[in-house]
């Protein structure tokens, strides 16, 4: 009897061990003060994401033993100097990601509300990461010019993701995420796309796409439009002194009539003034064809980084709208048709936890 169950309890034991899993809480508290100007109008504020975006995380994981795991993602966004939450928003919801899916040795699937596969592309691309308010590169959802367009998503609900094993130098992300409208299926909005690439420190190179088909039964079309997105992504890192060195180029388009087309070119760096401070530097210029309208970004960043995890930073951005152009960054608002800039002076902290 004693052995049957000594024999037991070392198969129960045998099992946990298998099925070990763990559930972690992260995530970012990050405020700036600004001084921001556009035309005529200025402001003061206190705002958050100067840095990286406000987020709570839980992330957990369990290993289920010859290779395979599960794991799941919940992050909701949320503004430190209200404490409403955002994306939409003011309540507080899971909507910067929540999926869960499982890891193989031949790659990883999920299944949720994800980061689409361009939208890394480009973060690996750009010297602030993307989720900064002050990032130029923010310029790739401007639609001025361009009536119809759909706005670049940089995330996709009930979308279906592969992923080649993080160890390859050869990589791809492709994902799909079905419309789920009531609508004919040729009517239904989707969104699918990819990135394919090669990282081997110090290069990173990749190509994206990302389309956009939207329609529905209320607004019936023959064919429903579709916007389609392409960027050239690199990036390259010379280590021995400290500088890293970013470039994207993003084509846009739209199957309506009478939409022009967009080209936007991203230019970026990263210097380690001293083991604890970077001196940053992004441009974004944005050209549409068939028009005199464009716009030119750039942001001046530099970060003090007081432990691994609170970081103090200071930004400089620039918007210029050209002939009459009103694209926005930094939630600055412009007048429509105005041509007026956009001026943003800033400093803030940045706390992981």
């Amino acid at each position: 009897m004693k052995k049957t169950a000594t024999a037991g309890l070392a198969l129960t034991a045998c099992a946990l061990a298998l099925a070990q899993s763990t559930v972690t809480v992260y995530g970012t508290v990050d405020l700036y003060m600004a001084h921001a100007k556009s035309g005529a109008a200025s402001s003061t504020r206190l705002e958050d994401g100067g840095q990286t975006a406000s987020r709570i995380g839980f992330r957990g994981t369990e290993d289920l033993g010859g290779g395979l795991g599960a794991h799941f993602t919940l992050e909701s966004g949320f503004a430190p100097d209200t404490g409403n939450g955002t994306l939409p928003g003011p309540a507080m919801s899971f909507s910067r990601q929540s999926f869960v899916g499982f890891s193989a040795p031949w790659g990883q699937i999920d299944a949720g509300r994800m980061y689409t596969p361009m939208f890394y592309a480009l973060f690996k691309a750009d010297p602030y990461g993307l989720n900064s308010v002050f990032s130029p590169i923010n310029l790739v959802a401007a639609t001025d010019t361009q009536p119809g367009l759909t706005p670049f998503a940089a995330r996709a609900s009930n979308m279906v993701r592969y992923r080649t094993p993080a160890s390859m130098e050869f990589f791809a992300d492709i994902a799909y995420a079905p419309g789920e409208s009531s609508a004919p299926s040729h009517q239904s909005g989707n969104v699918y796309g990819g990135n394919f690439g090669w990282s081997r420190k110090p290069y990173y190179i990749a190509y994206a796409f990302q389309r956009a088909r939207s329609g529905s039964a209320a607004a019936p079309v023959a064919s429903p439009a579709t916007t389609t997105y392409q960027a050239l992504t690199g990036a390259y890192e010379l280590q021995s002194i400290g500088l890293q060195l970013y470039a994207s180029y993003v084509r846009n388009a739209s199957s309506l009539p009478g939409v022009p087309t967009a080209k936007l070119t991203n230019l970026g760096l990263t210097y380690n003034v001293t083991p604890a401070s970077n001196l940053i530097f992004g441009a974004t210029q944005r050209k549409v064809a068939e028009s005199d309208r464009s716009q030119l970004a750039w942001t001046l960043g530099y970060d003090y980084y007081l432990s691994k995890r609170t970081v103090v930073y200071a930004r400089w951005l620039r918007l210029l709208n050209r002939h009459g152009a009103s694209a926005s960054l930094a939630t600055i608002p412009v007048v429509a048709n105005s041509g007026n800039d956009v001026r943003v002076l800033a400093t803030g902290i940045r706390h992981n936890f």
